[in-house]
C-alpha cells in the first residue's frame, strides 16, 4: 500500500503547493517527477504507476479552479487554446474508432491516454507563467539537479542494486549495460532510466542559463549547477542528450549576440566538463557516434521502416496503447496484446492517433516553431532563445527515438516550454489609468 499513499500524498501535495504559487506547484510535480523512477523500482505494488499522473491531478485540480485575474492573451493564445482543444478531442475519437480495428483492450488504451491527453494542459500552464513563477519554479529545479547528481555519483561508487532492486520496473536499466568494454550499466540516478534522466537534466539548462541573469548575487552558486547538469549528460551514458545539447549551442550562437561574459561562462563550463570527461573513460559512451556507418543506418532504419509503414498499415491508427512508448502498469499486462517497437516518436503518434493525428501535431509544432521569443524580454532573451531552441531541436530529433511525450518528468517541461512560447508573446499589460483629479474646495468667499 506504499505506492497509493505515494500517490495520495504526491496529490496533496502538489495540490496545496500550487495555491501558495504555480512556481512552487510545477516545484512539487518536478520533485515527484525526479524521483519518480526509484520509488516505483522500490515500491512496485500497482499504485505506484500512477504516483506522477497523482502530482499532475493535483496541479490541475489547484490551478484550474483558483480565482485568476484575466489578461490579455492576444492571437497567439487564442489560437493556442483551438490547438489544445484539437489534440486533446481527436485521441478520443480515435478510442471511438477502435473496436473497428485490431487494437487494444480498453482499460490499455485508458493508459494510453496518460501519452495522448494527460500532460497536454501543462502547455496551457506554461503559457500563463510570469517571471515571478518562472523563478519560483527554476530554485525547485535548481536543488532537483543538485539531488540527482548526487544519487549519481553515489550510484557509481556503490552500484545500481543498492538504489533500483532487480524487478519488472527496472528491468530496463539492467538491460542496459553497454557502457565501455566492461558492458557496465548506465546510470539512471533517480529517474526510470538513463534517457529520461539525460533528458531532464538537458531541459532543465535554459531555465539555469535564465537565473544565470535574472539572479547576479548567487552566479557561483547557479554556474556549478549548470556544470554539474551538464556533466550528468555524460554520467548517464546517454548519447542522444549530449548531440542535441551540442546543437542547442551551436543553434543560440548563431541566433543570438551572446555578450562577452556569457561566452566565457560558456567556455569555462564546456573546459570543467570536458576535462572531467576526458579523465573518466564511463563518461565517453558518445564517442562511438564516430562510426558514421552505423548512424546513418540507425536514422534510415527510423524514418523508412517506422513512420512510412505505419502510415501504410494503419492510416486510421491502432488505438492508444499500442505503441511501446506507452508504459502498461504490471497488473494490466495479461490485457495487453504485443506492442509495436518504434524508434520514431512520429511512428509512434501515427500508430495511436493515425495519418489524422500526425499531421494535426506536425502542423502545431510547426506553428510553435515560428513563435521566436521577441527581444523586449530583458538580458536574458539568450536564455529564452535557448528555451525555444531546446523545443526545436527536441521534435526536430524526435524521428530517431521515442519517449518524447511519455518520458518522466522530461515530457512536461517538454510541453511546459511549448505554452511558454506563446506565453512570451503576449500583450504587454495594459496600463492602469490615471486616478480622477478630485475637485478642489475653494475657500473664496462670495460677498453680495
Amino acid at each position: 500500500m506504499m505506492g497509493l499513499g505515494l500517490t495520495l500524498l504526491a496529490f496533496v501535495g502538489t495540490l496545496l503547493a500550487t495555491r501558495r504559487g504555480t512556481g512552487h506547484g510545477l516545484g512539487v510535480l518536478m520533485l515527484f517527477g525526479y524521483f519518480y523512477g526509484i520509488l516505483r523500482a522500490r515500491y512496485l505494488d500497482g499504485f505506484s504507476h500512477f504516483i506522477f499522473d497523482g502530482a499532475v491531478l493535483g496541479l490541475y485540480l489547484s490551478f484550474f479552479t483558483l480565482p485568476r485575474k484575466k489578461g490579455r492573451v492576444g492571437r497567439d493564445g487564442q489560437a493556442l487554446r483551438l490547438w489544445m482543444k484539437a489534440l486533446m478531442v481527436w485521441p478520443l475519437c480515435t478510442m471511438v474508432l477502435s473496436p473497428l480495428f485490431d487494437s487494444q483492450h480498453f482499460y490499455i488504451q485508458i493508459v494510453g491516454l496518460r501519452v495522448a491527453i494527460l500532460l497536454l494542459p501543462l502547455i496551457t500552464i506554461g503559457a500563463s507563467l510570469d517571471e515571478r513563477e518562472l523563478d519560483r519554479f527554476t530554485g525547485w529545479l535548481l536543488w532537483l539537479n543538485v539531488v540527482a547528481f548526487g544519487f549519481a555519483l553515489a550510484e557509481l561508487s556503490f552500484g545500481l542494486e543498492r538504489f533500483f532492486p532487480r524487478n519488472a520496473s527496472s528491468a530496463i536499466i539492467y538491460l542496459s549495460t553497454d557502457v565501455g568494454e566492461d558492458n557496465q550499466p548506465r546510470i539512471p540516478s533517480t529517474f526510470n532510466n538513463a534517457h529520461a534522466f539525460a533528458a531532464t537534466m538537458l531541459m532543465s539548462l535554459p531555465l539555469l542559463l535564465r537565473r544565470w541573469h535574472r539572479r547576479p548575487d548567487s552566479r557561483l552558486l547557479t554556474a556549478g549547477v549548470l556544470i554539474i547538469s551538464v556533466l550528468c549528460l555524460f554520467i548517464s551514458a546517454a548519447r542522444s542528450p549530449v548531440v542535441q545539447l551540442a546543437v542547442i549551442v551551436l543553434l543560440l550562437m548563431l541566433c543570438t549576440r551572446p555578450s562577452f561574459k556569457m561566452l566565457a561562462a560558456v567556455t569555462g563550463i564546456a573546459l570543467v566538463v570536458g576535462v572531467v570527461v576526458m579523465r573518466n573513460p564511463r563518461f565517453q559512451r558518445f564517442a562511438t557516434l564516430q562510426d558514421t556507418e552505423y548512424v546513418s543506418e540507425r536514422v534510415s532504419w527510423s524514418v523508412n521502416s517506422s513512420l512510412w509503414n505505419v502510415m501504410q498499415d494503419y492510416p486510421l491508427g491502432n488505438g492508444l496503447g499500442s505503441a511501446a512508448g506507452t508504459s502498461i502498469p504490471f497488473f494490466l499486462a495479461d490485457l495487453a496484446r504485443p506492442q509495436v517497437g518504434l524508434e520514431n516518436e512520429f511512428g509512434r503518434i501515427a500508430l495511436e492517433q493515425g495519418i489524422i493525428g500526425l499531421v494535426m501535431w506536425l502542423a502545431f509544432v510547426a506553428w510553435l516553431v515560428t513563435r521566436m521569443p521577441p527581444r523586449r524580454r530583458g538580458a536574458w532573451v539568450v536564455a529564452d532563445r535557448m528555451m525555444w531552441l531546446t523545443m526545436c531541436v527536441m521534435w526536430m530529433t524526435a524521428f530517431i527515438g521515442t519517449g518524447l511525450l511519455s518520458s518522466i518528468p522530461g515530457s512536461a517541461l517538454l510541453l511546459l516550454y511549448m505554452g511558454a512560447m506563446v506565453g512570451m508573446r503576449r500583450p504587454a499589460p495594459a496600463p492602469a489609468p490615471a486616478p480622477a483629479a478630485k475637485p478642489r474646495l475653494s475657500l473664496e468667499v462670495v460677498r453680495p
